[in-house]
């Protein structure tokens, strides 16, 4: 805990817990809190911990954000999950929740063997203040700072910051049926903006997902009626025909245990709801452009409290974190990488569980620095197509996933749409394809091709240069081994079978 930290509290104790009416608690994190404590984590887990930036925000500060993992300082291919909270200016009690679950899991990474077994198996990020702007107004005592919500952009242009009429909304800045919403008055406290993505807060977090396509994303809020209190939110009840969403069963699943492991401030669980993807909202925006499961907590029954409940609903709420922790950790789920069959490079590829797709979605796509792919399921029996642009498709049955992560690794053959298959006509070249060093062609002759010379099988590279003839006089009615050049390199190749006047061309990709 920061010197600046334990100062507030002691502040607040001297006050015997009474806030002052011109500020919040002192028991809330500042943003100069907040990134003191990252740099004090940064000297005493340097390991584990890492501290950096989303982006900057409209006034040009840095948004902090941190990394905990077993190699912070390191990109690894393993799940990830971004926790963020303050989109809202005046919701602050995501920032608590966020600040002492990643307290819990430094302290505990050398003394508790569940939290060293959460920060080994995932990449854990968070966020604790998304809205830096708003946050410094509402911290520094701004009129009418205990309702702001938005942004500091400059609405009216006269170089101040005014209430209401100032500001953006960032969870209404999202390009998702954007022309649907109302939102269209500056003044208004919901205000859209003037453009989807004007806000670089929103365009950082969007681009961040993009990058990272983390497994799952939370985002923390408090409400500022009681309408929907201590609720978790999953993707969606759709308003636009589309029922509930491809992801429903596992969606409604995961934010049910995550609620009952939940307690609220009196000690009861939290509820779990479906939400709607009618406004252009951030939950709406990442599930429905990347299928990336996405969950909105409205923390406690109001934005603000004093005294020692600001710290008893921070720690519950970060207590039931570890149960989404936990599920992400240990599935089920089906995950793996989809590369190029003949590089071994990662692709930029689509890849769907057939059973939790729909035409709402946007594609499922794995990261481009490791190929790699993630989706919680349920138990059952699967089935995963992986698809991009230049390689043929490639699915793939997962039968009995009962628990757990299921590896399903995929290799996607290249394209060549320069020479097409021909009908075989009793030719027919069969496995093994791809094909490793040592391995053999097989090559089945029908019975009904009557050539008095036999067939004959050459090989060619792509660019329509002849590498060899792999056998000649081939008798009709049997299956031929025809063994490659030991020279060839990894790549993709043409075998044309003919006899008589019938002909066969089919592809084959070498693996080395």
């Amino acid at each position: 805990m920061s010197k600046r930290r334990i100062a507030a509290l002691l502040a607040a104790l001297a006050l015997a817990g009474a806030a002052r009416a011109e500020e919040p608690d002192p028991r809330y994190w500042r943003l100069d809190d907040v990134v003191a404590q990252f740099q004090q984590w940064s000297v005493d887990y340097p390991d584990i911990f890492q501290a950096g930036s989303l982006g900057l925000s409209g006034q040009g500060e840095a948004i902090p954000l941190a990394r905990i993992s077993d190699h912070a300082q390191t990109d690894e291919p393993e799940p990830a999950l971004l926790f963020h909270a303050a989109q809202h200016a005046n919701e602050c009690n995501g920032t608590g929740a966020i600040m002492d679950a990643m307290a819990a899991l430094l302290q505990g990474y050398a003394l508790n063997p569940g939290m060293r077994a959460r920060v080994d198996s995932l990449e854990l990020w968070f966020m604790p203040i998304f809205n830096v702007d708003g946050h410094r107004y509402v911290f520094g005592g701004g009129p009418s700072w205990a309702d702001w919500r938005k942004t500091l952009r400059d609405n009216n242009g006269n170089d101040q910051v005014d209430y209401p009429d100032d500001g953006v909304d960032t969870n209404r800045n999202w390009d998702w049926y954007w022309d649907e919403s109302d939102e269209t008055d500056p003044a208004h406290l919901e205000y859209k903006g003037p453009f989807p993505f004007s806000e670089p807060e929103a365009t950082a977090l969007r681009d961040f997902v993009l990058t990272r396509r983390p497994l799952v994303v939370v985002d923390y809020h408090s409400p500022v009626t009681i309408v929907w209190d201590n609720e978790v939110f999953w993707p969606w009840l759709s308003t636009h025909g589309w029922g509930y969403s491809p992801d429903e069963p596992v969606a409604r699943d995961v934010a049910s245990q995550w609620a009952a492991a939940t307690l609220t401030h009196t000690g009861q669980p939290f509820g779990s709801i479906f939400g709607y993807d009618s406004l252009p909202k951030e939950q709406n925006w990442i599930y429905g452009e990347t299928g990336i499961l996405t969950f909105v907590m409205e923390i406690s029954d109001h934005c603000w409290w004093t005294g020692a409940t600001v710290d008893t609903i921070a720690t519950r709420v970060a207590r039931g974190s570890y149960a989404l922790i936990d599920r992400a950790m240990n599935g089920p789920g089906i995950r793996g990488r989809v590369t190029d069959a003949v590089t071994g490079n990662p692709l930029v590829a689509q890849v769907e569980i057939l059973q939790y797709s729909g035409a709402e979605l946007g594609p499922h796509l794995t990261d481009a620095a490791f190929g790699k792919y993630e989706r919680l399921t349920k138990t059952g029996s699967f089935t995963v197509q992986a698809s991009c642009p230049g390689y043929e498709t490639q699915t793939q049955q997962v039968p009995n996933v009962t628990g757990g992560w299921r590896q399903v690794d995929l290799a996607l053959v290249p394209t060549l749409t320069a020479v097409p298959d021909l009908p075989s006509d009793g030719l027919r070249i069969v496995g093994p394809n791809p094909l490793r060093p040592g391995q053999a062609v097989l090559l089945a002759l029908g019975a009904d091709v009557t050539d008095a010379d036999g067939a004959t099988v050459e090989l060619f590279d792509v660019t329509g240069r002849r590498r060899a003839v792999l056998g000649a006089a081939l008798a009709s009615g049997a299956t031929h081994r025809l063994a490659l050049p030991a020279d060839l390199a990894s790549g993709v190749y043409l075998l044309r079978a003919s006899a008589g006047g019938t002909q066969a061309v089919r592809r084959i990709t070498l693996l080395r």
